[in-house]
């Protein structure tokens, strides 16, 4: 077989040739990652809790004592002023009683006028010698004893016009009667439900917050949220904004909440008592820092992002959750808003292997504005 010789230089040459394709070739299947830092901005956040709706006014209408229903002077869902007569029970007995009484009281009244003429006279004759002084003393003590019949009187006569009060069953203030179970000529026991009346202009909002969260929202401006709001059972949100005017003094030990109430104007009426809702406390966090969720791995209940050093080369480093926000965190710490962190594809990463970065697509590296 015939050999043929080739130039040194040539073999040499054609080497170092395929050496760089290949790594010109390696370089181009390094892949590239979206780099960011994180973004600084004011961030709001909702926080929803149960609430248990009732109107600032609301009373129970119940009735004083035995008797029969005499008169319903108001209808089911009728407006009603504040001393306007509801309800009659037994009041025909009672203001005979009352003028029972009162005639009394005038009898007795006119007996302490008598007896106070007969003792005029009987002092006239004692000064006269004509009488004994035991006469005037005796004149003296009938005086006595009669004040006191007619104060006795008096009170009797007062109490019977107390127990016509009771009779006629009178709107506390003014707002709107609700259901009316019984009529005209049943028999009322004691203490029986008649009605309810209720004053809906403004309403209260009960809910509970856990201690935690109590804690977080006395840090807050003013050790109140910046705006409360209510959304309704079917999703909507209340026209009408609220305030927090009422905080529980003590923590329920069971639950480990804190009562708090809310205040809200119904001026168009439409809460009624006994609604269902969920007030939103809304606080805004003044520049925030901002990781989107995508950008984070967890391990063992600890969230992580890639953060890359000045050879960019990305390790795990550990960040602090402060709120959550959609599709993004707010940290309170780990990383810093100079460092940088991979935004995408951080499960294709290995920790200390370096990468090439990219600058983050604006989509990428900003979360939308959002609350949680």
């Amino acid at each position: 077989m015939r050999r043929i010789a080739v130039p040194l230089f040539i073999v040499l040459s054609i080497s170092c040739s395929g050496a760089e394709e290949r790594g010109a070739e390696a370089a181009s299947l390094t892949p590239s990652f979206p780099v960011a830092s994180p973004q600084t901005r004011d961030v709001v956040i909702e926080r929803e809790y149960v609430a248990d709706v009732r109107a600032a006014k609301h009373a129970e209408i119940r009735a004083r004592f035995r008797g029969t229903l005499e008169s319903v002077a108001i209808d089911e869902g009728q407006p009603v002023k504040a001393g306007q007569t509801l309800f009659t029970i037994g009041a025909r007995v009672r203001e005979q009683e009352l003028e029972v009484a009162r005639a009394a009281k005038m009898g007795a009244e006119a007996e302490l006028q008598a007896a106070e003429l007969e003792l005029k006279n009987t002092q006239l004759l004692a000064d006269k010698n004509v009488v004994s002084t035991a006469e005037l003393s005796r004149a003296q003590s009938k005086i006595k004893l009669l004040r006191a019949k007619v104060e006795e009187a008096k009170a009797a006569a007062g109490r019977a016009g107390v127990e016509v009060d009771r009779a006629r069953i009178r709107a506390p203030f003014d707002g709107v009667v609700d259901r009316i179970p019984r009529k005209a000529g049943s028999a009322i026991g004691e203490d029986e439900l008649l009605t309810t009346v209720t004053d809906a202009r403004e309403i209260l909002a009960y809910f509970a917050i856990a201690e935690r969260e109590y804690l977080e929202l006395l840090k807050q401006p003013g050790s109140k949220p910046e705006r409360v709001t209510l959304k309704l059972a079917d999703g909507s949100t209340f026209a009408e904004v609220g305030q927090i005017d009422a905080i529980g003094s003590e923590i329920d030990a069971d639950t480990g909440t804190i009562a708090y109430r809310a205040r809200f104007p119904n001026r168009d009426g439409l809460l009624k008592h006994g609604s269902s809702g969920k007030v939103v406390l809304s606080t805004t966090l003044r520049g925030a820092l901002v990781v989107p969720q995508k950008s984070t791995f967890e391990v063992q209940g600890i969230v992580y992002v890639f953060a890359l050093d000045a050879q960019n080369v990305p390790h795990a480093r550990k960040i602090e959750i402060q709120e959550r926000v959609d599709d993004a965190y707010v940290i309170s710490g780990g990383i810093g808003a100079k460092d940088r962190f991979v935004v995408e594809g951080v499960q294709k990463i290995k920790d200390g292997v370096r990468i090439e970065v990219r600058a983050a697509t604006a989509t990428a590296a900003t979360p939308a504005p959002s609350r949680g």
